[in-house]
This record gives structure tokens, C-alpha cells and sequence, in this order.
């Protein structure tokens, strides 16, 4: 009988089933003192849905031993691990225990910044496990990826789910962290091996290391259950967090717009509204007159409560600006509802076969709107977008296929390594599937 292959995967998600296994805080200290000193307080809710899908198709493989390695806000203990459905679970604390926690956050921030104490849980629980390779899902978010700093002699391969080193950061999002750039930056540098969903991701890799090996790789994507329910609004825009990025303020603007040719128009923004950025969020809408226009509905903890909400909506409006092919659009896409949304290096892929989604150069405020009043005027045509959209996305985005393909690029990275065994070509990122699109 063939040996399983061991793979660590080094992550953050969560989920409602998970959170119910784990010994969590109820967050009443913790939050009263991150208000007093005006920090934002946390609460529990599912995040990287692409990490909770990929493990429902590891839990059918025969072939795979996978041990999770991943932090988690509000642990009491300093490490937890259980097994469950044939998968080890390794989780730590996020942070620093309350209250060392909320001193380090003001007193110490350069030594946070470290994160010196993740990095040696991880360290510690790599070398117990001693794993044949390690997935690193994300480099962007040093609470977890600072480890694979510290990892030698095991190959890595790094799923990108964004690139922060990106030399556009500050014009299209409006924020930058220096800690963030930096670490990801050495961590492009040390790894050789990379999965791509998108060509901008893939050039942005080759620009930090030019002897990256990257291959193609597909997220899996949260299946959406589609229920019938009553249109209570225009347009949701909806993100886990509201940001610059996602283009919320390009959104406002753009329902200004509207508003000239349909004074009832609504907007439904879904999602959390980060303290202080919220404020400029709503001091825009009152300058635009759009105060009854927009409504605002916190980000659910329950990732399929936000789907729910979601199809309240007639048309989705995502102009996000870093993603190549936000998961908040092919979701709206499995949805069925039609599609508002900007030019990025992968948006452009959606329509290769059909008109799936309708698509305005980054900033384009008019085009924008023009695009969101030519779905509002023709619900034929906006129907037919959206059955396009969920046709394409249902065929092309497949949780199996991907699952399949992420175990192929296990062993042809083995075998790479080890043995310098070339890497199948149809497992190798192509650009002639994914176009520089002018």
C-alpha cells in the first residue's frame, strides 16, 4: 500500500462547526478594553470560506494525510488540536493572552510586529509532525505566514490568495503596512514554489523572486443555496470588510449617479465598517444626498446568512480593484444575479465565452453607473447575464477538480524537489489561458 503524502497546510479560516470545538472566550474583558483605549473589537464569524471548501474535498482523499495549522482569535488555551473526519487540527492563539494581549497592542507594537511567538508555535508543530510538504494558503497576513520564515528542508508551496508587494497598493486601496510588505516580500524571496489564479498575481511573484515556479490554481468556492426570496433592493454591494479596495466609495459615487435617472434607487452594503473609515463612508453619503439610498447591514457571522441577504438584491455591484477575480463575485455568480464590476487583470476571464458580467475600467465612475442603469432598464438582458455568469462559473469553478489538481501539484513539487523531476506542463500556470487584457 502506497505511503499517504503529509501535508501541513498553514492557514487562518474559520467556521461556525469548527468554533464549536474549540475552547473559544466570550470576549467580554477583552472587548470592554479594546473600546476603552478606541481599538476594534472582535467577534467571532466565518472568514476564508475557500479554506473551509477545500477541506470538505480533502476529507474524501485516501491518498493524503493533512495536518491544519492555523491561528484563531479568542482561544483560551495556547494550543488546541483535535482530529476530525480523518484531518488533524493544530490551532493556537492569534494573539498574546488577554490582557498581555491589549498591552502589547499599545506599549509594544515593533515587538508585535515580530510575531516572534507564533512563529515559534508553528515552528514547534512543524517539526513534531514532520511533513513531506507545506502548503502556505497566503502570504499577505504575517499572523500566520511570518512562520514559513523559519521553515528549511521541507518544500513549500504558496496558494496566493492576494499579493500585498503590490506596487499599486496605495493608489487603488488608500492603505499600506510596511510589517506586511516586508515580510511578504522575503517570503517571496525563500519560496520557489507558487499557485496562481490570475496573471497579475503570477507577474507580481515573478517580479519579487524571477526563478519562481508557479503553477495554475483554483480557490474552492463557497457553493451558495439559492432561495426565493423578496427584492428589497437594487444593488448589494457586500465584502467581509468595507474598504477602498472593494470599491465602496466608487460604488456611493456611482449610485449618485442613478439617483439622477431613478430617485428611489437603493444600495444594500453587506459588511463589516472598520472604525474611522466607516465615518468618511458615511460623511460621503451625506455630501451625495444619498441617505436614503443606502443601507447598511452588518457582515454576518454565518458566511451563508450573508448569501441569504445577499439575494435581497437585483444586481450585484463588486468594483473591487486588488482581487484578479474576487470570491465575492463568482459567489454573486453562483447566485444568479447579474454582475456589476471593474477591469482587473482577471475579470475579463468571465466573459471569454459569454457576456457574463458587465465590466468598466478601474475608476470609471460614469461607466460604472451606466453599466448599473443598463441592468435596472432590462431585466431580460440582466437575467440572461446572470444564467451566463452561473453557467460559466458553475463549469469552471469546480471544488473536486480543484481538490484534484492542488494533490497533482503536491506530488509534481515532491518530485521536483527530491528528485528534479520536470513539472507536468498542463500543471504549470499558461498564459495563453490567461491574457494580458489591454
Amino acid at each position: 500500500m502506497q505511503r499517504k503524502i503529509k501535508v501541513v497546510w498553514i492557514c487562518h479560516f474559520s467556521n461556525e462547526s469548527i468554533r464549536k470545538k474549540l475552547p473559544l472566550s466570550k470576549l467580554i474583558l477583552f472587548n470592554f478594553f479594546k473600546r476603552i483605549f478606541r481599538k476594534s473589537t472582535f467577534n467571532y464569524s466565518d472568514y476564508a470560506p475557500w479554506v473551509n471548501n477545500l477541506i470538505i474535498e480533502f476529507k474524501k482523499m485516501d491518498n493524503i494525510e493533512l495536518h491544519i495549522i492555523a491561528p484563531h482569535g479568542g482561544l483560551k488555551t495556547k494550543i488546541f488540536e483535535f482530529d476530525s473526519d480523518g484531518i488533524s487540527y493544530h490551532f493556537y492563539q492569534r494573539d498574546y493572552p488577554f490582557p498581555l494581549d491589549v498591552i502589547t497592542d499599545i506599549f509594544l507594537k515593533k515587538h508585535k510586529q515580530k510575531f516572534s511567538r507564533n512563529r515559534k508555535i508553528v515552528r514547534n508543530l512543524v517539526s513534531i509532525i514532520n511533513p513531506d510538504i507545506i502548503n502556505l494558503i497566503g502570504s499577505e497576513n504575517p499572523t500566520y505566514s511570518a512562520s514559513a520564515l523559519d521553515i528549511d528542508d521541507i518544500p513549500i508551496y504558496l496558494s496566493v490568495q492576494t499579493v500585498y508587494t503590490n506596487p499599486n497598493r496605495m493608489s487603488l486601496s488608500g492603505e499600506l503596512d510596511k510589517t506586511r510588505w516586508n515580510i511578504e516580500y522575503k517570503l517571496h524571496k525563500k519560496i520557489l514554489y507558487y499557485g496562481c489564479t490570475g496573471r497579475m498575481h503570477r507577474d507580481l511573484v515573478l517580479n519579487n523572486n524571477p526563478d519562481a515556479i508557479i503553477l495554475k490554481h483554483t480557490f474552492a468556492i463557497e457553493k451558495p443555496a439559492i432561495k426565493k426570496v423578496l427584492k428589497e433592493f437594487d444593488f448589494a454591494f457586500f465584502a467581509q470588510k468595507v474598504s477602498a479596495k472593494k470599491g465602496i466609495e466608487d460604488s456611493i459615487r456611482a449610485l449618485a449617479i442613478v439617483k439622477k435617472y431613478n430617485e428611489n434607487v437603493s444600495l444594500n452594503v453587506i459588511g463589516e465598517l472598520i472604525s474611522g473609515y466607516g465615518e468618511l463612508i458615511k460623511n460621503l453619503i451625506k455630501e451625495l444626498d444619498l441617505e436614503q439610498n443606502i443601507i447598511f447591514t452588518d457582515y454576518f457571522p454565518i458566511h451563508a446568512e450573508m448569501h441569504q441577504q445577499v439575494q435581497k438584491s437585483k444586481i450585484a455591484l463588486l468594483p473591487i480593484k486588488l482581487d484578479v477575480i474576487s470570491g465575492t463575485v463568482i459567489e454573486a455568480a453562483l447566485l444568479e444575479i447579474p454582475i456589476v464590476t471593474y477591469k482587473t487583470t482577471g475579470t475579463p476571464y468571465l466573459n471569454r465565452e459569454k457576456e457574463c458580467v458587465l465590466i468598466s475600467e478601474i475608476g470609471d465612475i460614469n461607466g460604472l453607473a451606466n453599466n448599473m442603469i443598463k441592468l435596472l432598464n432590462d431585466e431580460e438582458y440582466a437575467k440572461q447575464l446572470a444564467i451566463n455568469a452561473k453557467e460559466f462559473a458553475s463549469k469552471t469553478f469546480d471544488n473536486a477538480t480543484s481538490a484534484k489538481k492542488l494533490v497533482e501539484d503536491y506530488i509534481a513539487i515532491l518530485n521536483h524537489y527530491h528528485n528534479g523531476t520536470t513539472i507536468p506542463e498542463k500543471l504549470l500556470f499558461d498564459l495563453n489561458e490567461f491574457p494580458q487584457y489591454k
